[in-house]
């Protein structure tokens, strides 16, 4: 694959700035890519028992919705599961970090890394956002303080459009070191051995697809899984009550970014798991799987339609009729997920 010089920086062999949908699993896409085991995002999401559902209403904040889970133990358990050590090197000292970034793209390795995307010089944000959960692939080298960099336009719903920057050592660092809370991204670097790589096996499809519906239908807390779907779906009709006017817009619309814009493929990510469910029907000939997939494509469309209601923020009117319409799509939502969980592991 020839891939042209970008602001005169080359990208490494196999590092092609790949369309996607969510960031993670579009910059793991890109290390496995480059090193010769290409997997599609829907698979790598399945496999690491990504997909959930959390209500989070923080105290002085705006609430949340959102579609993973398995945060602590995604990469674990995607690497056990196509036999590839994943390990994320986190560390306080920004020095530190850069060393070890430079010494990796001096091999000519590329590098996943976690970044306040607040503070990354490719996202145009207002100035005081700050989310450090997110991640990109640094893939190409100058020798001195330019970096190649690949990511995904985060305006578009759906598949995103991939794009290389050429950012500085020092914007990196920024970034890279943010101490600015949710999630500061402590200068996380990933490394991977492919030593032991295999192609996905029926009983890893099985066992992934057995964690996530452990995680949607027993729940530890109400907020989580298919009991959190409903209690969101309660939650919502609160908010007039609970938020100024203003706080109450925002919370509408960050509905609609959390669920439909914020890299989650759409649907809050249920059109990303209906597809892996899709794929693993097939190599493990259960139709169950199938089926399940249907119902999941059904609900993310529920979600699209909640978060659509809300897409343009100046809209103020019917507020409450809206309200009462999103609750009903996601107590819908729910009903189709408990049926969809209960049928893969029947």
């Amino acid at each position: 694959m020839t891939i042209d010089k970008v602001e005169g920086v080359q990208p490494f062999e196999r590092s092609p700035a790949l369309d996607g949908y969510h960031c993670v699993t579009n910059s793991l896409a890109k290390i496995y890519h480059h090193y010769g085991h290409p997997l599609a995002e829907d698979m790598l999401f399945g496999l690491g028992a990504g997909m959930g559902f959390i209500y989070w209403a923080p105290k002085g904040g705006y609430p949340f919705i959102g579609g993973r889970a398995n945060l602590k133990g995604f990469y674990k358990d995607l690497g056990d599961r196509t036999g590839v050590r994943i390990a994320e090197a986190t560390t306080a000292s920004d020095r530190k970090a850069e060393a070890a970034l430079v010494e990796q793209l001096r091999s000519r390795e590329p590098a996943m890394l976690a970044g306040d995307m607040g503070l990354l010089p490719w996202f145009e944000m207002p100035g005081d956002y700050h989310f450090g959960g997110h991640t990109f692939v640094a893939c190409g080298y100058d020798g001195s303080e330019r970096v190649l960099c690949s990511d995904m336009d985060q305006k578009a719903s759906g598949l995103k459009k991939g794009f290389y920057y050429v950012a500085t050592l020092e914007q990196l660092r920024r970034a890279r070191g943010s101490k600015f809370k949710p999630f500061p991204p402590k200068n996380a670097l990933f490394g991977f051995d492919f030593s032991g790589y295999h192609p996905p096996e029926p009983d890893g499809l099985r066992a992934a697809i057995e964690q996530a519906a452990s995680a949607m239908l027993e729940p530890p807390i109400k907020n989580i899984g298919v009991r959190g779907i409903r209690h969101a779906a309660r939650e919502i009709q609160a908010w007039p009550d609970r938020y100024d006017r203003t706080g109450l817009v925002m919370s509408l619309f960050n509905l609609y970014i959390f669920v439909e814009i914020g890299g989650t493929g759409g649907g809050c990510f249920r059109y990303m798991y209906a597809r892996f469910l899709r794929e693993a029907a097939k190599i493990t000939v259960n139709d169950r799987y199938e089926k399940a997939a249907g119902l999941l494509d059904r609900s993310g469309r529920l979600f699209t339609a909640a978060a659509l209601l809300f897409r343009d923020y100046e809209d103020k009117s019917r507020l409450q009729e809206r309200i009462g319409e999103a609750s009903r799509y996601l107590a819908n939502a729910a009903d189709l997920e408990e049926e969809a969980f209960r049928l893969v592991v029947e």
